[in-house]
């Protein structure tokens, strides 16, 4: 006795099931931990970005500062500088200061901050000293290349006046 069976030939089907499903899930959610946990660590492990310790205080001190900005424009001062930086690796600084009738300023204290942006190394504060009339200088040792913030303060004793610039400077190599 014999029997015949027609076999039938169909491409492989492949069936979704649950057990598919299941395992694309799984692999979805763990792609996204794994780039999370990626992205936690080198967020921690970088520059925090913050400036300033005492946000709300320095918030409290802006009228303050918009107050001292508007006093700084009406008199009028001309003070421009220039900071250059030798392969040793000092950078000198130069102010210039002129009053509103284009008179020298003279025994003004002048104070220079070299900061770099994005570092939480400390700031490093020179004091200017004044060589010719109007004119105050300082150097600086260890500057490295980069990008920094240099801001001048100036005031006058007697009258107590103020002006302060803020400005970023590119040392290159």
């Amino acid at each position: 006795m014999t029997a015949s069976r027609a076999v039938t030939t169909h491409p492989a089907e492949r069936k979704v099931t649950g057990r598919t499903v299941l395992i694309w899930l799984g692999s979805f959610f763990f792609v996204m931990l794994v780039a999370n946990i990626f992205f936690v660590y080198f967020a921690l492990s970088s520059f925090p970005g913050v400036v300033t310790d005492r946000a709300y205080e320095a918030g409290q001190a802006y009228n303050g500062e918009i107050a001292a900005s508007r006093a700084q424009g009406e008199l009028n001062w001309n003070v421009s500088g220039e900071v250059t930086r030798n392969s040793d690796g000092i950078a000198r600084i130069q102010v210039s200061a002129l009053d509103a009738a284009g008179n020298p300023l003279t025994g003004l204290s002048v104070e220079a901050t070299l900061q770099r942006p994005a570092s939480p190394e400390p700031a490093r504060k020179l004091v200017l000293s004044e060589g010719e009339l109007g004119r105050y200088s300082a150097e600086a040792e260890d500057v490295a290349a980069g990008r920094w913030i240099l801001q001048l303060d100036a005031s006058s004793g007697a009258e107590g006046e103020t002006f302060r610039s803020q400005n970023r400077v590119f040392f290159s190599e």
